[in-house]
């Protein structure tokens, strides 16, 4: 493998699987106590036999580590907090499921006053979550979210997130045919194709020898094999009780993983130490990666706000629960009154049979129904139509309640999203709108106008209409993707190197490589004679496709990730997405972007929008297509 190795900013299959196993090996082991942690997320004491006094740290996102001696954590409880000491207090570790290389630890528990298991589940993909759930219902949950597939809230049926197939499982046919229809290098085939992640299919190809900027299908056939070896070696290498290791360049840790890796062999300045377990250096990694504390007002606000959300579940379940007690009731009346006869009969025989009090329970139709020996069933009826009406009353109450705390929770990002509007909006409003500004574009950091179409539609005529001497074509090296066109500088000074890689970055970054999650592809520039509809006799060009002839110069390993934020451009501030370095040279990055999980692209831009007083729709207008994940800059 050849240059530095990605970084990693969460665990990867293997990592979750380490901590899954040092925790089976824990064997009995009641919770104690749970906190919340200063830099975010939870810590879970646990008392082992033989073992003492164990943390289990557990940081949605990120990581989860299983260590001797904690992190100091906060006096105060949050109200999850709470929630997580009332849930598992007790409770004995009874199981931990396979993670089948998934990012999702689950955690079984038993209470002996509760007959069925307590589930505590971390998600470690995307902003990730921490749930508890018992009898396939969801207790606590540290945020709500809703999918298509699947609704994560107090009350709501437990569901796993859904589960690819696992890489892990795959077999060297499977490798050969993935390999073998991939029109991309190999360590992004193995990254998103076989599901490893850009770690682990960075060590694998280290393993094999080979360089993952290599094309992935001329060689499937000879690959698959020693790749299939690879990988059955280095879960084997996880073993049961996993051992870690620590990599470090001179003070600064660089990575953490239970298996002795290969892809830092080879870099300068690195030094490996092992450790006892995985958790210990995985710990020291990833904690060193967590931001810098909030600033005290913003915790505030961030405590109140949770507790409203928590305030919000209890009154969503308080409405949910009255309505079926509304149901419930008149589910009986309407009993008695479709059973008239029968409820009179059983009335008359009740004043017969001894009992202590003028109320009993007949079976109605499909409902055991109560009645009264000293009132008619008409009677009877109406008393639980009256216990209906109270109840609904309550519901009016409770509905204008839960309505007022919505509104409560909305109004901060309200006054954001509003002030915050007014503050994106106003420079946009300065002077007209530049020429380029009906396409998407971006400046590079030599100030050189960049610019690409939306569409099939946009993609002939913004070539036909711009694409002019002086110009270059760029196109990312996948198919469908956007027309681009780096445009001369008006000074007349040529196009340099960095403006092409900017241009292809972006390129890449706005095509089907985003969506398919890979971390770099390659893109070509040409000069306009070399870009025409000119095609082959007997071939057709399709719309928005053009036909190149000549050499392409090509650009490769333009990595896939964007930064957001205001630059200058003739004294007017516009929002832009574009490479890192062309907005910082220009502007301020508020935000990096990488490709993330597409069932969580909604959230995300509900994320930025507030984050950055910006419209939602103007948002997607400026984001390429697919799932979307948010790093701080």
């Amino acid at each position: 493998m050849s240059g530095v190795p990605s970084p990693k900013d969460r665990f990867t299959s293997l990592d979750t699987l380490a901590v899954a196993r040092e925790l089976r090996a824990l064997g009995h082991a009641r919770v104690d106590k749970a906190f919340d942690l200063p830099e975010g997320g939870w810590s879970v004491t646990l008392r082992a036999v033989g073992e003492g006094r164990r943390d289990l740290v557990l940081v949605p996102g990120r990581y989860a580590a299983l260590l001797a001696e904690g992190p100091a954590h906060s006096d105060a409880l949050s109200p999850f907090a709470r929630e997580l000491r009332r849930l598992l207090a007790g409770a004995a570790l009874r199981s931990v499921r396979e993670p089948r290389g998934e990012r999702y630890l689950e955690i079984a528990f038993s209470r002996s006053d509760e007959p069925d298991e307590t589930i505590l589940a971390l998600e470690m993909f995307g902003t990730g979550n921490l749930t508890v759930a018992r009898a396939g219902k969801i207790l606590a949950v540290a945020v709500t979210r809703r999918w298509a597939h699947r609704l994560v809230r107090v009350g709501a049926p437990y569901l796993r997130p859904p589960e690819r197939e696992d890489p892990w499982a795959v077999t060297r046919a499977g490798i050969e045919q993935e390999l073998g229809g991939s029109r991309t290098d190999l360590a992004s085939t193995l990254a998103a194709r076989l599901s490893f992640g850009g770690p682990i299919a960075e060590e694998l190809v280290a393993r094999i020898g080979r360089a993952g900027s290599e094309p992935a299908a001329p060689a499937a056939a000879e690959l698959a094999g020693p790749l299939h070896e690879a990988l059955t070696a280095l879960v084997a290498e996880v073993g049961e009780h996993p051992v870690g290791f620590r990599y470090a360049r001179g003070p600064v840790v660089v990575d953490a993983t239970p298996y002795r890796s290969r892809r830092w062999s080879d870099i300068e300045g690195v030094e490996e130490t092992t450790r006892p377990s995985f958790s210990e250096p995985a710990f020291e990694y990833f904690r060193s990666l967590v931001p810098a504390p909030v600033p005290e007002d913003e915790r505030r606000a961030l405590a109140a706000r949770r507790d409203l959300e928590h305030q919000l579940e209890q009154q969503r379940t308080a409405i949910e629960t009255l309505g079926a007690q509304i149901a419930e009731l008149q589910g009986k009346a309407e009993a008695i009154f479709a059973h008239y006869a029968e409820a009179e009969t059983a009335v008359e025989r009740s004043k017969e049979a001894p009992r202590s009090g003028p109320t009993f329970s007949v079976r109605l139709g499909a409902q055991d129904v109560p009645l009264r020996s000293d009132v008619s069933p008409r009677e009877s009826a109406q008393a639980l139509y009256e216990e209906s009406k109270r109840l609904a009353a309550k519901l009016a109450g409770a509905r204008e309640a839960l309505a007022e705390s919505e509104a409560r929770l909305a109004e901060p990002a309200a006054r954001a999203a509003s002030s915050g509007a007014a503050r994106a909006t106003a420079p946009a409003s300065e002077g007209k709108p530049f020429w380029f500004e009906r396409y998407r574009w971006f400046v590079s950091s030599e100030g050189v106008v960049v610019i690409a179409g939306r569409d099939a539609s946009s993609n002939d005529l913004i070539v036909r209409r711009n694409l002019k001497d002086g110009d270059l074509y760029l196109h990312a090296d996948l198919h469908g993707a956007s027309s681009v066109i780096v445009k001369r500088p008006p000074d007349g000074v040529p196009v340099t190197d960095v403006t092409l890689r900017e241009a292809g970055q972006w390129a890449v970054a706005f095509s089907k490589a985003w969506r398919a999650g890979l971390a770099s592809a390659s893109a070509f520039w040409v000069t306009p004679d070399q870009v025409s509809k000119a095609a082959a006799s007997g071939e057709f060009v399709p719309k928005g496709a053009w036909v190149i002839h000549g050499t392409k110069n090509v650009l490769r390993d333009l990595p896939l990730e964007l930064a957001i934020g205001p630059v200058r451009y003739e004294a007017v501030e516009r929002w832009t997405v574009a490479p890192p370095s062309a907005v910082r040279s220009r502007g301020t990055i508020r935000f990096l972007l990488v490709p993330g999980e597409e069932r969580a692209r909604a959230e995300r831009e509900v994320e930025l929008s507030k984050e950055l007083g910006l419209p939602r729709s103007r948002l997607q207008a400026l984001l390429p297509a697919g799932g979307i994940e948010i790093r701080r800059a």
